[in-house]
């Protein structure tokens, strides 16, 4: 069990600053369309920093994706928590001007949720509290991390995620699933990117890594942006 992490009864406002470190951590391990719940008691909660922006507020789909004539300009994107608040119909709390924001719900009802926030394309992280006999400090520890193409609990039927490497006018490509082990792994010229299509057609695709230089210009992400449309794989902003 990793991100082991020792919150202090003492120092209760350590609790929110190793909330949004251990935050950061998982948008390098898992993606920036992360939702990350952690264990208040009973309840789980989901919290965010008020006019402070943050690397998953820059979070959109197309805001990565368009031309950079367009990225250029400042587009709204609603934070994380207003969009889950939104899906699950909560409300969000905040006991200060200055606090954080806050929406929670019991935990018996994670269950009545994850098919919803999953469908959605979100990754959802869960930090719970360790059981121990010990007096002082709680600690809590991630527990759970479900996502679109790794939940094992609520699938009728396998899913796949895709991971696309770009590499000049080659494309390396994998489908892999997590329920069964499966996966194919091929080449394609750029020119040949069509066949592709006609392939996937077959497969359940719920999740896509995309794999390319970090110095990638707009051209390359205009190929990326014009692949995931012609194979029908551009995800629906969380």
């Amino acid at each position: 069990m990793g991100n082991l992490f020792a919150l202090y009864a003492l120092g209760k406002g350590q609790i929110p600053v190793q909330y949004f470190n251990l935050m950061e951590e998982n948008y390098s391990k898992y993606g920036l369309s992360v939702i990350q719940l952690i264990q208040i008691g009973k309840f789980y909660e989901l919290w965010h920093k008020p006019d402070v922006p943050s690397i998953q507020q820059a979070y959109s789909q197309a805001e990565l994706l368009v031309e950079s004539s367009i990225r250029s300009r400042s587009l709204g994107v609603t934070p994380p928590i207003e969009q889950v608040a939104s899906l699950l119909d909560m409300r969000i709390t905040s006991p200060g001007k200055r606090s954080l924001l806050q929406m929670g719900f019991p935990i018996y009802s994670l269950t009545t949720y994850l098919s919803t926030l999953l469908d959605k394309g979100w990754t959802i992280i869960v930090i719970d509290e360790l059981a121990t006999d010990k007096l002082g400090p709680k600690q809590r520890a991630v527990s759970q991390v479900y996502s679109p193409s790794c939940n094992l609990e609520d699938c009728p039927e396998l899913s796949y995620v895709i991971s696309i490497y770009f590499k000049d006018d080659l494309l390396g490509i994998t489908l892999f699933s997590a329920m069964n082990g499966h996966s194919i792994m091929f080449p394609v010229y750029w020119a040949d990117r069509d066949k592709v299509a006609r392939l996937l057609i077959s497969y359940r695709i719920k999740e896509v890594i995309i794999r390319a230089d970090s110095e990638a210009n707009s051209g390359i992400l205009n190929k990326i942006y014009d692949l995931l449309i012609g194979w029908n794989l551009f995800p629906s902003e969380p």
